[in-house]
């Protein structure tokens, strides 16, 4: 059997799925983008290289709430969150005026405050 979410090079509802395991592979880079209605309009994005489930190498660019979380759990320097894991849930949300499943973390164990 093949899995066709080997075809993707990004982590998203296509490559992954609810309760899936996800290892931070880097502290990422930041990438200026230009909006695809409007290119005078540019805006930031983080791309995380990841393991998804110990086999497949993707990246990740997460949104602000995805960031909030992991923020949350592994703090606000992404080099703290090298080597980090996390596990799926996929939510809907609004992106670009359309409703999607996006990527949330969730952490692998409970949060310590």
């Amino acid at each position: 059997m093949v899995s066709t979410s080997e075809l993707e090079s990004y982590l998203n509802d296509k490559s992954a799925k609810k309760g899936d395991r996800v290892k931070i592979l880097s502290e990422g880079t930041i990438e200026v983008k230009e909006d695809a209605q409007n290119k005078k309009i540019k805006y930031k994005v983080l791309n995380l290289p990841v393991n998804l489930n110990g086999t497949l190498e993707l990246i990740w660019s997460p949104g602000k709430l995805a960031v909030a979380a992991l923020n949350k759990m592994f703090g606000t320097d992404t080099k703290t969150w090298v080597n980090k894991e996390f596990i799926v849930d996929l939510v809907k949300m609004q992106v670009k005026g359309e409703l999607k499943e996006v990527i949330f973390p969730l952490p692998v164990e409970p949060i310590k405050k």
